[in-house]
């Protein structure tokens, strides 16, 4: 939603400020996600006007946004050099993206904080700040022990050597187990910060814990959180090009590779869920409308089902399907089998 937001807010700044149709038309292309083609027109118009700062920011932006960081860099800069108002907010704030996502930290803080420091825009300067959050940067993460494996780089709040050595181990032997299955390949090491006070990470992050952001690899967790669920949600998303993603296909897989939960316990937590709000499950409609369903029957449900979709009809179906999550492309990629496997499914926990 906040992303979605930010894209709104920024085509206003576009509508207000526009020389011409065609920045109009690159914000609303932006703005749609439709960053292909924005970026195609942006190269198409800055042939006759290359030095346009408004499709030099937009071009840098969704270049940005579809991991093509070192080609975006050069158009964010251009626009920042040569402005002094909301065009340069957001092209240092995206300069912090791309070095973040090119491990050159000290670069990423510092255009970030710069974009604070210009205070141009309300929504410019929050989206920086944010991002100085959950990239680590914040006074806060000050006296944190930072310790780098082959693929994660963790970030402790407060755990002794041992406890940490232990947590290294554990997150790197789960990061190869579910690699085996998604084989991703990730443009960064993941950021894991592991912290020791959800009041803490409440007020810095303004966010419950854990989550993640698979785009950016990143994973704010508790330390007592399960193993696998979040590294899952990054790996997934590096799989192939995910079109669309559904809450319960996206946190089905999470919860079937948490590496700690088993089938049976998964079921009995579905099944207890039936006979407490005694109702039957559809799961064509929690799929379709898995929003209006809460957590304690969502993850173990999508869990289970995403588990014997993949033992029912193999991985490499199931990686095909999960580029587009959506009911309709199960239907496309599964057949007829899927609407027999649903209705054994649904047997089995209504019953």
């Amino acid at each position: 939603m906040k992303t979605k937001l930010t894209f709104f807010f920024l085509l206003l700044c576009f509508i207000v400020n526009a020389q011409s149709p065609q920045v109009q038309e690159l914000g609303k292309l932006y703005m749609s996600g439709e960053y292909d083609q924005a970026i195609k027109k942006a190269n198409e118009y800055l042939k006759s006007d290359p030095e346009n700062l408004d499709y030099k920011l937009i071009l840098g932006r969704a270049l940005t946004d579809i991991g093509k960081y070192k080609e975006a860099m050069p158009h964010l800069q251009f626009a920042v050099d040569r402005d002094n108002s909301w065009r340069k907010a957001w092209g240092l704030s995206y300069l912090g993206i791309c070095n973040y996502m090119l491990s050159d930290f000290e670069k990423s803080e510092s255009a970030l904080q710069s974009c604070i420091n210009l205070n141009a825009t309300k929504n410019a300067t929050n989206f920086a700040a944010a991002r100085i959050g959950i990239f680590g940067y914040d006074s806060f993460y000050s006296n944190w022990t930072i310790i780098e494996s082959e693929n994660i780089r963790f970030h402790f709040q407060n755990m002794n050597e041992q406890q940490m050595k232990l947590y290294v181990e554990s997150r790197e032997s789960a990061f190869e187990e579910i690699n085996t299955f998604f084989e991703s390949s990730l443009p960064k090491k993941i950021d894991f910060f592991v912290w020791d006070s959800r009041d803490d990470a409440k007020r810095i992050l303004h966010a419950d814990l854990g989550f993640s952001r698979p785009s950016y690899c990143i994973i704010h967790s508790y330390f007592q959180q399960t193993k696998g669920h979040e590294l899952t949600h990054v790996l997934s998303h590096y799989t192939s090009a995910i079109s669309e993603k559904t809450r319960f296909i996206n946190e089905g897989a999470a919860v079937c590779f948490d590496l700690e939960q088993s089938n049976h316990y998964k079921l009995n937590k579905v099944k207890d869920w039936i006979r407490k709000n005694d109702t039957q499950i559809e799961i064509k409609d929690i799929w379709i409308n898995g929003g209006e369903y809460a957590e304690e029957i969502v993850y173990p449900l999508s869990g289970l089902f995403v588990q014997e979709l993949i033992a029912q009809f193999g991985k490499e179906k199931f990686l095909e399907f999960f580029a587009n999550q959506t009911y309709e492309n199960a239907q496309l990629v599964y057949g007829m089998e899927l609407s027999m496997f649903i209705k054994e499914f649904e047997n089995k926990i209504n019953t």
